[in-house]
């Protein structure tokens, strides 16, 4: 496996940008994996960055077993949609440049049916508004804990932070909002119809008291609209080790393989 860091100047967000990368290229997993890679984009969730996600959780070893490329970016707490009054265009940022800047420098496939895009929480939330808006870009979208109802969220806990007018900051007033094409539980369905629908994995711990509540009411209505997708609920809180014990399976439909079917390292001498 090669890891790299590497900056580049984004136009996007008028500064120097630093990305973390996992290549596949040991092949400890028993399978020597050949460039250009599939690519899963995976996005940090709020107050969390590229360097948290290296540390809490084993993508390493997802790059490996699946034969997979995956690149890391710092959200900046920004939800991964663009502010363009600040001069902050993340959603432009993931959708077309980091796509081009990384294709540009790494042996990436240039394949839609090989590029994916996954986050956790916030990051979630950037995964599935950014997968379905650059569908053209992205087959796939995993989605872990997503916060899918930010005005929830940012209006509901005070104790950690999130007020009403955090949620005003980054979405504006609710009828700026409520119906827009950030609002997942409107967009979804607009685009149900549509040949190039991304396909979905979400999961969340049913004891998640920020999101649960709000994806279940998301899943729901994915089901309603007949909108295909996989969820899964498993046990714990909006917490690493509910990401951790799912990252096979969420790999693994990425990769478009069986659970548990390339879940062990292989160690040659």
């Amino acid at each position: 496996m090669a890891y790299l860091t590497m900056e580049f100047s984004s136009k996007s967000l008028f500064r120097n940008v630093e990305i973390k990368a996992f290549l596949p290229t040991d092949g400890v997993s028993g399978v020597q994996w050949e460039a250009p890679f599939r690519t899963c984009y995976f996005l940090p969730g709020y107050s969390l960055d590229a360097a948290g996600i290296l540390t809490y959780m084993n993508l390493r070893k997802q790059c490996e077993l699946k034969g997979m490329a995956i690149i890391l970016v710092d959200g900046c707490n920004s939800f991964y949609i663009d502010h363009p009054e600040r001069n902050e265009n993340f959603s432009a940022f993931i959708g077309k440049e980091l796509i081009e800047e990384t294709r540009k420098i790494l042996p990436l496939s240039k394949n839609r049916e090989d590029t994916y895009i996954a986050g956790i929480s916030m990051g979630g939330y950037g995964a599935l508004y950014n997968g379905l808006k650059y569908r053209d870009v992205f087959s796939k979208i995993a989605a872990f804990s997503p916060a899918v109802d930010p005005k929830h969220l940012l209006c509901s806990f005070p104790e950690i932070g999130f007020r009403p007018e955090v949620y005003k900051s980054y979405f504006g007033s609710d009828e700026e909002y409520i119906g827009s094409e950030k609002d997942l539980f409107s967009e979804y369905p607009r685009h149900k119809a549509d040949e190039n629908m991304p396909e979905v994995f979400i999961t969340c711990g049913n004891g998640d008291g920020l999101v649960f509540d709000a994806v279940k009411r998301f899943d729901s209505l994915l089901s309603e609209n007949e909108i295909s997708h996989v969820f899964v609920e498993t046990t714990g809180n909006h917490e690493f080790d509910v990401w951790e014990r799912m990252t096979d399976k969420a790999f693994s439909f990425l990769a478009g393989i069986e659970e548990k079917t390339k879940d062990r390292l292989v160690l040659g001498f």
